[in-house]
């Protein structure tokens, strides 16, 4: 049994696994995202004390919503967990050090990504994508069958490749502008609904369920955002000769009103030959997906 870590922007939780991804404990707890690196550790610690018992454990794997460099054991600031900071808090080693256990950590992005292609939609294939498309777009790439990093531990970071050039690009919350997070994450067409004239309540749920109901403005930010995540697929495709692209939360809570369009804008954007093939599909672990999550950020190492 594991102990796994999810940290995240909003929520956390910690949980005990079993390595065929059985949950025997959890307990979860809002995020103090205004905590300095000190604070944060410490609440970590907390969840992980609270849930660790008397139970005997292998390792822990902590999913960690913000850069990481997994080699190294750090993590760094992130516009939804600004208290790390940005030199890299060696989270894995202080926690190592508290738990006296092992400890392995991924960015969440990759962590579900290993998920997915555990558990989920990703299940046998050797090469294949997964974007979060939620509060920010993350992405994790496996490539021919291991999960590719990078030089920095960045690697599959599509979140934030241009999509709109120059300065009538949008600005995005990393500082860049045009960026794809900009145009298709949930607070983003969040927002350029109500630039299109929604007056609703200003969250993604409220967009989908007006767009549905035939909204123009939440149709025409939806329509937007496919355009864009279909053209950005489309760069992976030409680059990575995938086999299948997974596609996180607002891609499944929305699947109806994206999916046809996001296929079409790659097949756009795309030679043939490199879409021939090429499966466009939902994520598949749902509320599974933050602790099986964890589980792989032990388990890939």
């Amino acid at each position: 049994m594991i102990l796994g870590i999810d940290l995240g922007g909003t929520k956390s939780a910690a949980l005990l696994l079993h390595e065929d991804g059985t949950v025997a404990k959890r307990v979860a707890a809002p995020t103090p995202a205004d905590a300095d690196a000190e604070g944060l550790f410490a609440f970590l610690m907390a969840l992980a004390q609270e849930i660790r018992g008397t139970e005997t454990l292998t390792g822990v794997g902590v999913s960690v919503g913000g850069a990481t460099d997994a080699a190294k054991g750090l993590v760094f600031a992130a516009p939804n967990l600004p208290g790390w900071g940005s030199a890299g808090f060696p989270l894995a080693a202080r926690l190592s050090e508290a738990l006296q256990l092992p400890v392995k950590l991924e960015n969440d992005a990759d962590a579900t990504a290993l998920a997915e292609w555990r558990f989920g939609a990703g299940q046998g294939t050797k090469n294949m994508a997964f974007l979060t498309v939620g509060t920010g777009i993350g992405s994790g790439l496996i490539l021919n069958g291991m999960l590719h990093r990078g030089r920095r531990g960045a690697g599959g970071e599509i979140g934030h490749i241009t999509v709109v050039s120059g300065n009538e690009g949008r600005l995005c919350a990393c500082g860049l502008r045009g960026c794809l997070e900009a145009y298709a994450s949930g607070p983003s067409v969040t927002r350029i609904a109500q630039e299109c004239g929604w007056r609703g309540a200003a969250s993604g749920k409220a967009v989908v369920e007006a767009a549905r109901a035939g909204d123009a403005a939440c149709l025409a930010a939806l329509e937007q955002a496919a355009d864009h995540l279909g053209a950005a697929l489309a760069t992976l495709a030409m680059l990575l000769d995938l086999e299948r692209i997974v596609l996180g939360t607002l891609a499944v809570h929305a699947a109806d009103l994206l999916l046809s369009r996001i296929k079409e804008s790659l097949r756009t954007h795309a030679w043939p030959r490199l879409t021939e093939g090429l499966e466009v599909v939902p994520a598949a672990l749902g509320d599974r997906a933050q602790d099986l999550a964890a589980l792989c950020a032990w388990g890939d190492h």
